[in-house]
C-alpha cells in the first residue's frame, strides 16, 4: 500500500512557462518525464486552447501558485473549476529512485516504509498506447506525435512502421 495514494491516469496535460524557447524546451522535456515516470499519455500545452476536461489531470512545471504564464494559469484555473487534480512539480528533496532503478522527480510515490516506488511498480501505469497491453518484460518507449508523448512497446513501434512506413507511429 502506498503512503501517498496516486490515482490512475491515462491522459494528462502538462503546463508551464512558454514565453521563451528555453521555457518551451523545458516544458517539452518535463512532459517526457511525466509520460515516462507516470506511464500516461502526456500533452504539453503551448497555448490555452485546450479543453482541460479532455484530460484526467494537469501537471505543472513548478507550482500553480507561482506560475506567471497566462496560458498555463488559464488552464490550471479551468482544471480547478472542473474539480480535476492539479499536480505541482516535486521538490528536489522528494526526488529519488525506485528500487527498480527508475528515477522519480515528477510525482514520487512512497510505500508504507517511506521508500520511493515508481508508478509502474505500484501498478498505476497505462501500458502501451498502441495495443493497450501491459508487459513487465518489454520496456515502453516514449513516442512523440505533435505535442503529445505516448508510452509504446518497441515491438508495436516496429509493427506500425512495417504497416505504415511513412507514418511515425500509429496509436489508439
Amino acid at each position: 500500500m502506498l503512503a501517498r495514494i496516486a490515482p490512475f491516469h491515462t491522459n494528462v496535460l502538462v503546463v508551464g512557462p512558454t514565453r521563451t524557447a528555453d521555457d518551451r524546451a523545458f516544458l517539452e522535456g518535463y512532459a517526457v518525464d511525466v509520460a515516462e515516470q507516470t506511464g500516461t499519455v502526456a500533452t504539453y500545452a503551448l497555448h490555452n486552447d485546450y479543453s482541460v476536461t479532455d484530460f484526467d489531470a494537469v501537471y505543472v512545471v513548478g507550482t500553480a501558485t507561482k506560475l506567471r504564464d497566462a496560458n498555463g494559469l488559464v488552464l490550471i484555473a479551468e482544471a480547478l473549476v472542473a474539480g480535476m487534480p492539479v499536480y505541482d512539480s516535486a521538490n528536489p528533496q522528494e526526488a529519488g529512485h525506485c528500487v527498480c532503478g527508475l528515477g522519480q522527480n515528477v510525482q514520487p510515490l512512497r510505500d508504507e516504509r517511506g521508500d520511493i516506488q515508481c508508478f509502474e511498480c505500484a501498478g498505476l501505469t497505462l501500458g502501451c498506447a498502441h495495443c493497450g497491453e501491459y508487459s513487465d518484460v518489454e520496456e515502453l518507449e516514449i513516442v512523440k506525435r505533435g505535442n503529445t508523448f505516448s508510452p509504446v512497446h518497441s515491438t508495436c513501434i516496429a509493427e506500425a512502421r512495417k504497416a505504415h512506413p511513412r507514418a511515425k507511429i500509429v496509436t489508439v
